[in-house]
């Protein structure tokens, strides 16, 4: 439970701030709320209670002393019962010391509280055995405590962010206390499931996706940062993958400015993750099969070490990225856009935004299978940098079908994404082995012949070739679910 908390305990902590990494790198973080609603900037609720990111959160203050619960002011009575009745066996798990420092602004026909929050987060020793830890607090909270629209909100954040190096979190007090007390990092995170319903817009689809998409990439920072699992910048690079492809998906309904502007900025930032994925992929698809074929082989050894090497610094410069200003900018200006009430907005106008969803959504997924289709024609005279236009356009089409699947007949759509998967699998492990060869050679600058691995690489791309051949034509065969 939350303990030490000035002239106030919180029962259930529902602000969303910063983790204790980001305090460390970038100094202040950031939230943004309304008054009665907190503003998810990474979430992917919608409906009645949270259209547009807006989450309507539980929340209950009231006076108190350390250690002392009144729970009478819990409104869900199996709730408040339930935590009466367990009073005598609370434990402290951890506890909040902070002091805030509140200033009242008035902006635009706006009334917003900006807050500083300065103290630290502390927990008990695991199982008493070890001493007692801390983290810094430091956050920055905007709550629109008067106005229409989270514009006013946004527009002070971003020129802040301008001053000083704010982050956008979605780590509350109570996650980072609970953490601290278990004293792990979570496990890296991959795509959350789509939220879209019949109802929404297409515009509504692409903001709920978008947020999504948010989220993972910010789940999968920290242990990004840490470098110590590559896979946290694998399914960062997802997320940012997802969300570009639903940029070109949803296109029809974008304003074109906003494409324009931050299409290009998410693709710097994905490449800015460098390559600590393909090194991943190669150590241990290509070279580990090989050293275990060919135990004790000297050239194996040395393409081992220069492996390790190259990829401990490929981490290293993605974490970098995720701790550079720009990175928090894009990721506040992005999700101002995404929620921006005044003109102008990100939705285009025309008769794309009016199409009912389940009908823009056959007509999205229709235009990418004929795409693969054409191409799927020359597929036995594909080379290399034609069969990686194949795999985009199958990734694609993948994201499309996950994005669309509540409102797509469940039966057929399953087989089909089976379909879809397998042949991406296929395209993405010969892709691999093209990358492989091209790390190969930056490893040997001097040219020197590596006769082993090549013919690996080269055999199993011809057994991959035969077996793509097969599922492509079960799939251009298949029935369509749309």
């Amino acid at each position: 439970m939350s303990g030490r908390v000035p002239q106030k305990y919180r029962l259930l902590n529902t602000y969303y701030d910063t983790p204790d990494f980001a305090l460390r790198n970038r100094g202040i973080a950031l939230r943004l709320r309304r008054k009665g609603w907190a503003v998810w900037l990474m979430t992917v609720k919608c409906g009645a209670s949270g259209a547009g990111g807006l989450a309507q959160r539980s929340e209950w203050e009231a006076p108190t002393q350390p250690g002392v619960f009144n729970f009478s002011i819990v409104t869900d009575n199996a709730l408040r019962e339930f935590l009466v009745s367990h009073q005598h066996a609370l434990q402290p798990v951890f506890s909040t010391d902070f002091t805030r420092t509140a200033w009242t602004l008035r902006l635009a026909g706006s009334v917003v509280e900006l807050a500083l929050d300065r103290g630290k987060i502390s927990a008990p020793g695991v199982g008493g055995s070890t001493a007692p830890v801390s983290k810094p607090l430091c956050e920055l909270e905007l709550e629109l405590v008067e106005g229409a629209s989270p514009d006013a909100l946004f527009a002070l954040a971003i020129e802040l962010a301008d001053e000083l190096h704010l982050h956008p979190e979605i780590a509350s007090k109570a996650e980072r206390g609970y953490a601290l007390s278990d004293a792990a990092l979570a496990g890296p995170v991959k795509a959350f499931a789509s939220t879209v319903t019949q109802d929404m817009r297409p515009i509504d689809a692409f903001r709920s996706i978008a947020l999504s998409c948010l989220l993972q990439l910010q789940r999968n920072e920290a242990g990004a940062v840490v470098g110590e699992n590559p896979e946290y910048v694998h399914q960062a690079r997802v997320a940012i993958r997802r969300l570009r492809s639903a940029f070109k998906l949803f296109s029809p309904v974008l304003e074109a400015g906003f494409v324009k502007v931050y299409g290009p900025r998410w693709g710097k930032l994905a490449g800015g993750l460098g390559s600590a994925r393909d090194w991943d992929v190669f150590l241990t698809e290509t070279l580990a099969p090989l050293e275990e074929a060919f135990p004790g082989d000297a050239d194996l050894a040395v393409l081992r070490a220069r492996g390790e090497s190259t990829k401990a610094k490929a981490q290293a410069a993605a974490g970098v990225t995720l701790k550079q200003k720009g990175y928090s900018q894009l990721l506040l200006a992005f999700t101002a856009a995404l929620f921006r009430v005044a003109a102008p907005t990100i939705e285009a106008s025309g008769k794309a935004s009016r199409t009912r969803l389940r009908k823009f959504a056959a007509r999205r997924l229709q235009k990418r299978a004929e795409m693969i289709e054409l191409l799927v024609n020359e597929h036995a005279k594909m080379n290399a940098e034609r069969r990686h236009e194949l795999r985009i356009s199958f990734k694609k089409l993948r994201y499309a079908l996950e994005f669309f699947t509540p409102i797509l007949p469940r039966k057929r759509l399953l087989a089909y994404q089976i379909s879809v998967a397998k042949i991406q699998d296929l395209l993405g492990t010969l892709n691999d082995q093209v990358t492989a060869s091209r790390l190969i050679k930056e490893m040997h600058p001097k040219g020197e012949r590596d006769s082993l691995t090549r013919g690996w690489i080269a055999g199993r791309t011809q057994l991959l070739l035969e077996a793509l051949g097969v599922e492509l034509r079960k799939f251009v065969a298949g029935q369509k679910p749309w």
